[in-house]
C-alpha cells in the first residue's frame, strides 16, 4: 500500500473508518444541561432584552411582559406534539424531517429552504446588534469610533473560530457567557423591585388584558417568539446528543419553563424603573443602551459597564449559536441530497461542519451591502431581516404542528395518540393565528411601507412553495424517465 503523506502505511481498514468520519458528526457529547445551554444561549437573554426588549416596548408598549409568557404558553403545546414525534424519528433533520414525515417530501423540503434562509436572515440581522452594542461599548472605554463593518466582520471572524472548533468546545464557551448574563441580569432586576421601581410605584399594568391585546402586541410576536428560536435545537443536536429520547424533551421543557418565567420576569422590572407611562418613550429614546441605564440606575456604574461588556459577550453567544444551527441545518440537508454533497463534509479533527465558511461569508457579504447603501445597522440590517427571519420559523412552526396532528391521526392506536393529535391541533391554530397577526401588523414592526414589508411577509413563503414545486416537478420528470426506460 502506498504511504501516506507522514510516511506511514494506511490500512484499507482505516481508509474507510477516515472516508466514513468525513461525513459524520461527533456523537454522544451532548447532555440535558449542554442542550438547554444551547437553548437559551441562542435566545441570548440579555441580548434578547437589551437588543430586541426595546422595540417590544416601543410597538407593544406596556403589555410587553406578558408577550413573553404568552408565547410560551402557545410553544408548550406545540413542545408536546413535537417532542412526542420525536420519538419515531430516528435522524437528524430537525423541523423540516418532521415535516417530510407528516406532509410529505416535497413540502419537508421546502420546509428545509424555510429554515435555512430564515435562521441565515435571523444571523444577519443579529449581527446588526452586535456591532452595535460593540461600537457603543469601544466608544464608551477607549475613546475611539470604530465603523460597525469593521466590528462585525471581526466579530464574524471570532463566530467562525468557534463555531468550527466544534460543538463540545463551543458549549463551554456558551455556559461561561450564560451564566454571567442571566447572573447580571436578576441582580438588576431584584434592585429596581428593592428600591421601589420609579416615581410612579411598582404595578401589575403589564398584565391587564387592555395592554396586552392589542395590535401592537401581535406586531411585536417578532420580539416574543424570537425569544424562544432555540426550542428547535433540541432536535438539531440529535446525532450529538447522549440517550435523545430522554435528553431532548427534558432539555426543551427546562429551557421553556426557564425562559418564559425569567424573560416576564425581567422585562416587568424594567418596566418598573421607568414607570409605566414613560417605558414607551425611554425605549424609543434610548433602544439600544436602555438596560444600561436601569443598571447604572438601580445599581451602580459599575453595572452599567458590566452590563455592556456582556451584552456583547451575549450576543457573541448568540451569534455562535445560530452559526452552529445553520451548519448543521446544511449538513443534514448536504447528508440528504438537498445541497452539494461536500457541504456535508467535517472538520478531520472537529467534526464540526464545514459548510460554516460558507455561511459565515453570506454574513459578511450582507454587512458590507448594507455599509455600501448607507443603512442603519439596527433599526434597518436587525429589524428588516429579523422580522422575515422570526416570521419563517413560525411558519414552520406551524407546519410541524400540522405535520405531528397528521402523523398521529394516521397512528391512532392509543388513547395517547389521540391527546396528541387534539393538543397539537391547538398548538396549530394558535400558531397559525400569531402567523396571521405577524402579517398584518408588520408596518408596525418594521417601521416602513412597501417593498421592505412585501420582502419580509413574502420571502418564506416564496422560499416553501418554490423548492417545494421543484422538488415536485424533479420527482414527477424521473418516475416519468423511469417509466419510458422500462418501456
Amino acid at each position: 500500500m502506498p504511504p501516506t503523506a507522514d510516511g506511514t502505511i494506511e490500512t484499507n481498514s482505516e481508509r474507510g473508518s477516515t472516508e466514513g468520519h468525513a461525513h459524520t458528526l461527533k456523537p454522544g457529547v451532548l447532555g440535558v444541561t449542554a442542550v438547554a445551554f444551547l437553548v437559551i444561549s441562542a435566545a441570548a437573554p440579555l441580548n434578547l432584552l437589551a437588543g430586541y426588549g426595546p422595540l417590544g416596548y416601543m410597538v407593544g408598549g406596556l403589555g410587553a411582559p406578558a408577550g413573553f409568557v404568552l408565547a410560551g404558553l402557545v410553544l408548550a403545546t406545540f413542545v408536546a406534539g413535537f417532542m412526542a414525534m420525536s420519538r419515531y424519528m430516528h435522524r437528524p433533520g430537525t423541523f423540516y424531517a418532521y415535516v417530510e414525515r407528516g406532509l410529505g417530501k416535497d413540502l419537508g423540503r421546502g420546509a428545509a429552504a424555510v429554515a435555512l434562509i430564515s435562521y441565515l436572515a435571523i444571523q444577519v440581522g443579529a449581527m446588526g446588534i452586535l456591532a452595535t452594542v460593540t461600537q457603543s461599548l469601544i466608544d464608551n472605554f477607549f475613546g475611539l469610533h470604530v465603523h460597525w463593518a469593521i466590528i462585525a466582520v471581526a466579530l464574524q471572524v471570532i463566530v467562525w473560530y468557534l463555531g468550527r472548533r466544534g460543538i463540545d468546545i463551543g458549549t463551554k464557551v456558551l455556559g461561561v457567557l450564560l451564566f454571567a448574563e442571566i447572573g447580571i441580569l436578576a441582580v438588576i432586576a431584584v434592585c429596581v423591585l428593592v428600591k421601589g421601581g420609579s416615581s410612579e410605584g411598582i404595578h401589575a399594568g403589564s398584565f391587564a388584558p387592555s395592554n396586552v391585546f392589542t395590535s401592537g402586541m401581535a406586531a411585536s410576536s417578532v420580539v416574543w417568539f424570537g425569544a424562544f428560536l432555540g426550542i428547535e435545537y433540541t432536535a438539531i443536536y440529535r446525532a450529538e446528543t447522549r440517550n435523545p429520547e430522554r435528553t431532548l424533551p427534558r432539555a426543551a421543557y427546562v429551557s421553556l419553563s426557564f425562559l418564559a418565567v425569567f424573560y416576564c420576569f425581567v422585562s416587568w422590572a424594567i418596566v418598573q424603573a421607568f414607570g409605566d407611562s414613560a417605558i414607551a418613550t425611554a425605549a424609543g429614546d434610548h433602544p439600544t443602551d436602555m438596560v444600561y441605564l436601569v443598571a447604572e440606575r438601580y445599581v451602580g456604574t459599575w453595572a452599567g459597564d458590566v452590563t455592556q461588556i456582556l451584552m456583547v459577550t451575549s450576543s457573541i453567544a448568540s451569534g455562535l449559536a445560530y452559526f452552529n444551527a445553520i451548519s448543521r441545518y446544511g449538513h443534514s440537508m448536504s447528508s440528504e441530497g438537498m445541497l452539494p454533497k461536500r457541504m456535508s463534509r467535517v472538520h478531520p479533527v472537529y467534526r464540526s461542519p464545514n459548510n460554516g465558511n460558507l455561511q459565515a461569508i453570506i454574513t459578511v457579504g450582507a454587512v458590507f451591502l448594507f455599509t455600501a447603501v448607507g443603512l442603519d445597522p439596527y433599526t434597518n440590517m436587525t429589524v428588516w431581516m429579523s422580522t422575515p427571519g422570526v416570521l419563517g420559523i413560525i411558519v414552520l412552526m406551524t407546519l410541524t404542528a400540522v405535520a405531528v396532528v397528521v402523523f398521529f391521526w394516521r397512528r391512532q392506536q392509543s388513547s395517547r395518540d389521540r391527546w396528541i393529535v387534539a393538543v397539537s391541533s391547538v398548538s396549530a391554530l394558535l400558531l397559525g393565528t400569531v402567523t396571521y397577526l405577524l402579517i398584518d401588523n408588520v408596518a408596525l414592526m418594521t417601521g416602513s411601507t412597501g417593498a421592505v414589508n412585501a420582502f419580509a411577509v413574502t420571502l418564506p413563503f416564496a422560499a416553501l412553495l418554490l423548492v417545494a414545486v421543484v422538488s415536485r416537478l424533479r420527482r414527477g420528470h424521473g418516475a416519468v424517465a423511469a417509466a419510458d426506460t422500462d418501456a
